[in-house]
């Protein structure tokens, strides 16, 4: 499997095949700093979207208005949907909004909601912690897509070379046989 070897019987389509080996490895080496780096980039773009967005977000106090209804049945891998009507008070102007809740809310009682800047209710800040995983999870995904770019490429070349040997042989071998009946 080394190109240099001097073997008089290494064929130049072996060592093209080798070289080719130690090209995938070079880059699927040179491709974890790669990978790495685009990795810190999306963590610290996720993390700067997370502060901001979270910063914009506020949490009020809303009362319910009406009994939970099923918006969405419950599926296989999902629960079950909810939603009532809840009003809040927010710099002196009252609100209304058809929000997620849990399926045993009473009307009448005070939930917890998160307001966007724009005063509509939104999801709950997330955590600091999914910039990491966002950048952990990039930089995985874009080194096993060049693994497996890597590896596509490699299976390609040495099936096509593996038939190129195969033609050579049979028509060698045929070269050498005598005609039938001769």
């Amino acid at each position: 499997m080394r190109p240099w070897n001097t073997n008089p019987l290494m064929r130049a389509s072996d060592r093209f095949e080798s070289v080719l080996h130690l090209l995938m490895v070079v880059l699927m080496l040179f491709a974890v700093p790669v990978a790495a780096a685009v990795g810190t980039a999306t963590y610290t773009r996720s993390a700067d979207r997370i502060s901001t967005e979270n910063a914009q977000k506020t949490t009020v106090h809303a009362t319910v208005l009406t009994e939970p209804k099923e918006t969405q049945p419950a599926g296989p891998a999902q629960p079950a949907r909810f939603e009532s009507q809840v009003q809040w008070q927010r710099d002196g102007s009252v609100a209304n909004a058809a929000i997620e809740v849990r399926p045993d809310t009473k009307s009448g009682s005070t939930v917890q909601i998160w307001l966007g800047p724009d005063g509509i209710p939104t999801d709950p800040p997330q955590q600091p912690e999914m910039a990491v995983w966002n950048g952990i999870g990039t930089g995985v995904a874009l080194e096993l897509g060049a693994g497996a770019g890597a590896l596509a490429l490699l299976w390609c070349v040495t099936h096509l070379l593996h038939r190129l040997h195969d033609r050579r042989w049979e028509a060698e071998l045929r070269g050498l046989g005598r005609p039938i009946g001769t």
